[in-house]
């Protein structure tokens, strides 16, 4: 460790265990009160020694490199924990290591007329690791003014509680001092003086791009702390730009997408957001109209900074496309409606038990997937206190985990789907039909369908409140028969195609199995269904029947759909049917 033999000669557990603190690489800013602070802790007469307790990444190590620039009467050497416990060999043999470590400490300040600070970052280490091991080092800390040595320990707040605070002997021994995260100012200065140190501040007109990666890691890496956040990716960003990329948005944006799972660069045709949408979503004009204005204000970075991008309470009967919607969100946004689709069915939190259940589901997958539209179906039979955390979510955009970690939603668009209001949507189902879901019969019954969602408070599952943080309440048209015949005709397309890429089979249908599908065996009532009652018709008496045949008649190349019997919507003096669906060879 020393460059002089015989100082390693003569201190060799010195020489082995620790060695001079490297100089900082960097200007460090910011630290004036908090330099001031080790100093003068430091020039205490008894007791002078520091435990720094900040986050990890915020600038321990950093404020001590500082110190010492101005502390020239002092040698400051670098203990490393991880190395004595292994000098050690057995943690029962720790306290003998530490005892003739700090010896030959107090010999080096004596011999060689130098007195020494020993900074120990991790400090937490040597605690945990034996009761002797923290019975040797109370009286060394407790003697240490008089014996020409400081010692300097850091740790985080986590460690300090679990490891360190039990021990109040052992606390009482050194002087606090917390160190908050630099602030946006400060962290801009020291990532413009890392772009001098990596030599590519000339790429940098102003502080603008600066600024960008301050707020982009504040807002989506929460459980990092300033300013090492900022300066890894700063360090991500010239390693690009070593490859030939610009030093610009774009490139901050890839970087956030790759390290981060962050698109902070939209890449969606803010033009055509509702039309895809219609594409998918039939006859629910309102619904798409209201989440296309919604993602406008996403698109252009312009929603509340310090909540999830987007929050949306999809309102409506069951089948009316509410969860298609939601999938069609996740594919526009994000590409696919698999992995950026993170969905909780509320029915299996309904009691208070599960909360802790679902606050660690919802935090690990939206840390895994922190950019993704998280469905929170039927949240109304969701236990009150379950409900309750949503509010957090939706108010601050984060959540604590099971490890204690931040977890940003602030990437994220939260739906929420509802069928609360159902006696409404059951009038206009009746009364009220559209065809468009243009919204026209829907506004008008908007105060009705309010009202009703703030009813629907058993066990106050559905609070009031709730409503209050939700971007936006979007309701959905009650199908009529001919949107229904519009889904199960596309159903029904798809169906041919799959059948023949499969199989090299061609299915030719008759256009009575629709007929038959919708007319006969439909219901417009807002409780039976809509769409996906229709769609599991089609799978019961045409795809199961298709497969059938299939299965039994492999060498048939052309086969047809047909209805065999008479149907209540040809004949309207019959009450029931005996119409039913057939499969046949084609010639």
């Amino acid at each position: 460790m020393f460059a002089d033999a015989r100082l390693n000669e003569n201190y060799p557990l010195l020489a082995r265990l620790s060695e001079p603190l490297k100089p900082a690489e960097r200007e460090i800013v910011g630290r004036e009160h908090e330099i001031q602070q080790v100093l003068a802790g430091m020039e205490r007469p008894e007791l002078s020694n520091i435990l720094l307790l900040a986050e990890a990444g915020s600038g321990k190590t950093a404020l001590v490199q500082a110190t010492m620039l101005e502390d020239h009467k002092r040698l400051y050497l670098e203990v490393d924990p991880a190395r004595m416990i292994s000098e050690a060999g057995d943690s029962n043999l720790m306290a003998a290591t530490l005892k003739g470590f700090f010896d030959e400490a107090e010999r080096y300040v004596k011999h060689e007329d130098h007195e020494l600070v020993l900074f120990i970052d991790e400090f937490h280490q040597i605690v945990q690791l034996s009761d002797a091991a923290v019975e040797a080092i109370k009286p060394v800390l407790a003697a240490s003014g008089t014996r020409g040595i400081r010692v300097i320990a850091a740790t985080t707040y986590d460690e300090f509680h679990m490891h360190i605070a039990p021990n109040q002997p052992l606390v009482e021994r050194l002087q606090r001092i917390s160190l908050a995260q630099p602030g946006r100012e400060t962290t801009i200065t020291i990532l413009q003086g890392v772009a001098e140190r990596y030599g590519v501040a000339e790429q940098f007109v102003d502080d603008h791009l600066f600024r960008q990666i301050y707020e982009y890691t504040e807002r989506y890496m929460p459980a990092s702390s300033q300013p090492r956040k900022s300066i890894l990716v700063l360090n991500a960003m010239v390693g690009w730009h070593r490859r030939g990329r610009s030093m610009n948005r774009d490139l901050l944006a890839d970087v956030l997408q790759e390290s981060l799972n962050v698109n902070v660069s939209f890449k969606v045709d803010v033009a055509k957001i509702k039309q895809q949408l219609d594409a998918k979503v039939l006859s629910q004009d309102l619904a798409t109209r209201a989440v296309a204005r919604r993602l406008q204000l996403s698109v252009a970075d312009l929603q509340n900074p310090g909540r999830p991008m987007a929050s949306l309470l999809f309102t409506g009967s069951t089948g009316v496309g509410k969860s298609e919607l939601t999938k069609q969100l996740a594919k526009l946004l994000f590409g696919d409606d698999q992995r950026h689709l993170i969905r909780f069915d509320m029915s299996e939190f309904a009691e208070d038990s599960s909360l802790q259940l679902f606050r660690s589901e919802l935090t690990k997958r939206v840390w895994d997937r922190s950019h993704a539209v998280v469905l929170i179906d039927e949240v109304e039979k969701a236990s009150a206190m379950v409900t309750r955390l949503l509010l957090q979510v939706l108010d601050d955009g984060r959540l604590t985990d099971d490890n204690n970690r931040q977890v940003s939603f602030l990437n994220t668009y939260i739906v929420l789907t509802t069928n609360a209001a159902s006696e409404v949507y059951k009038t206009i189902a009746d009364y009220a039909p559209d065809d468009t879901g243009s919204g026209k019969e829907l506004m008008e019954y908007e105060k009705l369908i309010r009202r009703s969602i703030t009813k629907t408070q058993a066990d106050n599952r559905f609070p009031p409140e709730l409503l209050g943080r939700i971007d936006a309440i979007v309701p959905f048209q009650p199908l009529s028969l001919a949107t229904q015949q519009q889904i199960v005709k596309n159903k029904l397309r798809e169906l041919v195609q799959e059948v023949h890429v499969k199989h090299n089979v061609r299915v030719t249908i008759n256009p009575r199995v629709l007929q038959y599908l919708i007319e006969d065996r439909g219901n417009t009532d807002s409780d039976a269904g809509g769409a996906r009652a229709a769609v599991a018709r089609l799978t019961s008496e045409v795809t199961t029947e298709v497969a059938t045949f299939i299965n039994q008649f492999p060498a048939e190349r052309r086969i047809g759909i047909d209805i065999e019997g008479e149907m209540v919507s040809d004949r309207k003096d019959l009450r029931t049917s005996d119409a039913h669906v057939m499969v046949f060879t084609m010639q």
